[in-house]
């Protein structure tokens, strides 16, 4: 078996029976333009070895990027999460054989067994467990791993190879939410647990390869509070017997599993190179942070047509959203007399807004509140274009470009009291009622596939020998149709599942 690290969680996995390529990401910047690849690589698009298996492992655009996955090849086999955006994002795209798969769902290829593993973040996503003849690789991707699913690994496999972990504790939103941005003592520790059940022969750090660019880059001090090397030395020490096999993978590096023996080979890709260590800008360090919100308006978005766009839509449309949903969505907000203050940072300053969720008939009204115990801040241009449907909220949020925070309570003879959960996640935010993250993300999408979806057509022309899957229970086997006098049949037939419709 041999393992190619593209960048980030991009994979190219190659076994005795069959080629794959995991979560491509093939050009940067991505994810929306908020992120490039680190280390800095070079990726060779036409030196891209053929392949027939594809694998995206959850939807989120560092692992699920539509440019990439336009300029692909149409006609091989896709297994994906029982996500039904993905599967319609990749039908508009060209691809037909597409496979849902569930937890602890098999696929047989040949003598090659890949196996999904359950992530506990109950979202469409997946780890996979790659076995064949020479060994077993378990990348666990961006999955949520329990002591459970160890057990059933190992039970099933008897040991993992080459492990690609679950490793960095990442605080993405923390900061954007008002919320601790100190060092996660206990999730990493989870983690490092977890390694130490797997007790794998060879491991590495997985996913988690990127930083953030432009208006963004000032994120690179929070986001990440453990370093490859940090992780590497712990795994160490807690694990002496395998410290020769605990390393970091680089962009452009391969590791061959044969007859369970692990070795990494550094560059030795013929298509990805490493440009630049570049890993100097991960440098964790919150107590000293540019993160003055502004709008670098990346998309130089005409400001006349800015302000008119946003006006009307907080003024009239967002104000009409709040009126009518006033006694379902923002009940909370009644009840506790909420005051939501929302400011607009425009390139060229702010403009700020404020509705009194006490009054009978809600107003938008200019300005800021002193009462004002919501509080929301958003640059004009990622607004814009969330409006627009060019952008989804990752674009907005992570990015950096949307932050928010409450002091909401009550005064009473007694002190205060406080909603129970006094997180900003519980406070609704009357932005994201109004545009829901799922509606967000599929228009985006759209737009994409929109602006780079005829690329290279020619590549879904089908191959003469072409296969299927015929599933039982959780297992799918590939089956080869063989051909004849230019006519392809199918070596056994083919049983129709939910997981091709």
């Amino acid at each position: 078996m041999q393992i190619q690290l593209i960048g980030h969680a991009s994979l190219f996995v190659e076994t005795q029976d069959c080629k794959i390529l995991i979560d491509p990401v093939l050009w940067d910047s991505h994810c929306e333009d908020i992120e490039d690849i680190c280390p800095q690589r070079k990726v060779i698009i036409d030196r891209l070895p053929k392949f027939d298996t594809l694998v995206i492992s959850h939807q989120h655009t560092d692992h699920f990027d539509i440019r990439s996955l336009a300029c692909l090849p149409k006609h091989i086999d896709v297994l994906i999460p029982r996500d039904k955006c993905l599967k319609s994002c990749l039908r508009k795209l060209g691809y037909q054989n597409i496979y849902f798969l569930g937890d602890w769902t098999e696929v047989r290829i040949g003598s090659t067994r890949l196996l999904t593993t359950r992530s506990e973040n109950r979202v469409p996503e997946f780890g996979m467990v790659i076995a064949d003849n020479d060994g077993v690789f378990w990348n666990q991707v961006d999955s949520v791993v329990s002591p459970e699913t160890v057990g059933k690994v190992k039970s099933r496999y008897g040991g993992v190879d080459f492990l690609l972990a679950s490793w960095q504790p990442m605080l993405e939103t923390q900061y954007q939410d008002n919320q601790s941005i100190s060092f996660p003592y206990s999730a990493y520790g989870d983690l490092l647990k977890l390694v130490n059940l797997v007790q794998p022969r060879a491991i590495a750090p997985g996913a988690n390869g990127f930083k953030f660019i432009n208006g963004s880059s000032w994120l690179n001090q929070i986001v990440f509070p453990v370093t490859r090397e940090q992780f590497c030395r712990d795994v160490q020490q807690t694990r002496p017997e395998i410290s020769q096999q605990v390393f970091a993978f680089n962009p452009g590096d391969v590791v061959t599993i044969e007859q369970g023996q692990c070795d990494r080979l550094p560059q030795h890709s013929d298509f990805v190179n490493m440009v630049e260590d570049d890993l100097d800008s991960l440098n964790f360090c919150p107590v000293n942070v540019d993160s003055r919100l502004i709008d670098d308006n990346l998309e130089q978005y005409n400001l006349d047509e800015l302000k008119t766009a946003i006006k009307q839509e907080v003024c009239v449309n967002l104000l009409q959203f709040i009126n009518q949903n006033k006694n379902s969505l923002f009940l909370e907000y009644c009840h506790w007399q909420a005051v939501y203050q929302l400011e607009i940072v425009f390139p060229d300053g702010s403009q700020t807004w404020h509705f009194d969720f006490s009054e009978e008939q809600i107003q938008c009204q200019v300005g800021r509140n002193p009462l004002a115990n919501v509080f929301t801040a958003i640059a004009a241009s990622r607004f814009y274009s969330l409006i627009q449907g060019i952008k989804g909220w990752d674009y907005v949020q992570m990015g950096g470009y949307y932050r928010r925070f409450h002091k909401l309570y009550q005064a009473t003879p007694y002190g205060i009291v406080q909603p129970n959960d006094s997180s900003s996640v519980f406070i609704k935010e009357p932005l994201q009622e109004k545009f829901p993250y799922k509606e967000a993300y599929q228009k985006a999408r759209d737009y994409e596939i929109e602006k780079w979806g005829q690329v290279n057509e020619s590549k879904a022309i089908e191959p003469a020998c072409k296969t299927t899957m015929i599933a039982i229970g959780k297992t799918l086997t590939r089956v080869t149709k063989t051909t004849s006098i230019g006519t392809s049949v199918d070596t056994l037939p083919y049983l129709a599942t939910s997981c091709a419709k």
